[in-house]
């Protein structure tokens, strides 16, 4: 199970930008992309739009942020090595499935652009649970589509909030390290620093495919 955004696809400076250009758009207050990052574990993108606004956030909002988001993610494409990777993991007959705070429409989009999409036959989205990371509900939601027992399964995602969702639900933390900057969280125990290390981490565990 793979996280989208940061994990997969270099989007960690294309998609907060959308969200300040967004917020700035709609009369809101000029937000750091930091620090819209630092927000995203509150909820889905209505729930974050809506902190900032100070408002409740209408179809016509939302719509502004998937004009801009469109056009940012046009040129996104997967971290070199992702694809690689992904292909090593089906050819070992390991069941794959993505599970990102991302809404639907927003992960269609980049799925869809970047090629991931005919590799991921299960997607979890933000608004697909009550409950965003680091609760485990969308990770558990995940396993029962793919039909995997959740401790068989290893979650790899690039943030804090990725590691505690999968502690959580009970599967084996990865923390992908290729496409950030941040210090390794402490509680980081299984660290994957390029792609190709998911294979190796996965091979020295129990987990099954």
């Amino acid at each position: 199970m793979f996280d989208l955004d940061g994990t997969l696809v270099d989007t960690m400076t294309t998609a907060p930008t959308v969200y300040t250009d967004t917020i700035r758009s709609l009369g809101g207050p000029e937000v750091p992309p930091a620090t819209v990052v630092a927000t995203w574990h509150i909820g889905a993108l209505p729930v974050v739009l809506a902190h900032f606004l100070g408002r409740r956030v209408t179809a016509d909002d939302l719509a502004v942020f998937y004009h801009h988001f469109e056009t940012a993610v046009a040129g996104v494409r997967p971290f070199p090595g992702v694809l690689d990777v992904v292909d090593e993991l089906r050819g070992a007959r390991c069941r794959l499935g993505v599970f990102t705070a991302a809404t639907r429409r927003a992960a269609t989009l980049v799925l869809a652009n970047t090629g991931l999409d005919r590799l991921f036959p299960v997607v979890v989205c933000g608004d697909d649970i009550a409950e965003p990371k680091p609760a485990p509900d969308g990770l558990l939601l995940a396993c029962r589509r793919m039909r995997v027992d959740v401790a068989e399964t290893a979650y790899v995602g690039d943030a804090e909030v990725d590691l505690r969702c999968a502690e959580a639900a009970g599967a084996l933390a990865v923390h992908a390290r290729w496409g950030v900057t941040s210090p390794t969280p402490v509680n980081a125990r299984v660290v994957a620093y390029r792609p190709a290390d998911v294979l190796e981490l996965l091979a020295a565990t129990p987990i099954r495919p």
